[in-house]
């Protein structure tokens, strides 16, 4: 005796259980919405670099101040982004940024930068054509009696973000 079987997809199953419960089932739709803001993003491009100038034997430490104007001294960079934006600006720590001069490997061809400030400090708000200024200064430790002569390069990085 041959028993005949019916083939259900599983979906369509579900679906006639569904319709089973019909009458008693009550249901409610309601459409969301979805929004996107653009903004331009944050550019920062380095215009001049901090100097501490010319130093010898046993001099004292050196603060270049970030000012408000872009000087032979202070480092300078353009911020651009979305016009009337606020953003943060963030400088490296007090043990962060060293200047060598050779091979860096002793303490006499190294010298210690902290104490890091802007301006604007802390944050900065772009002008309505999307632009605004941001000056960098700091301290330079002091030069040792033994620091070995020769030009001290380093490097620092300064962060902007909405």
């Amino acid at each position: 005796m041959l028993k005949a079987f019916a083939v259900v997809p599983l979906g369509a199953a579900a679906l006639l259980g569904l319709a089973a419960l019909a009458p008693d089932a009550s249901a409610a739709s309601a459409i969301g919405g979805a929004t996107q803001r653009v903004i331009r993003a944050l550019s920062l491009v380095r215009e001049s670099d901090l100097d501490f100038g010319t130093a010898t034997n046993g001099d004292p430490a050196r603060t270049v101040p970030p000012t408000t104007h872009d000087t032979p001294e202070n480092a300078s960079f353009a911020v651009s982004g979305e016009p009337s934006a606020c953003y943060a600006i963030l400088l490296p720590g007090d043990a962060d940024v060293t200047l060598t001069t050779a091979d860096g490997a002793t303490p006499d061809r190294r010298i210690g930068v902290y104490a890091f400030r802007s301006f604007p400090e802390g944050q900065g708000t772009l002008g309505p054509n999307g632009r605004q200024s941001l000056y960098v200064g700091a301290t330079r430790a002091p030069i040792r009696e033994t620091q070995a002569s020769g030009l001290y390069k380093g490097v620092f990085t300064v962060t902007v973000v909405y």
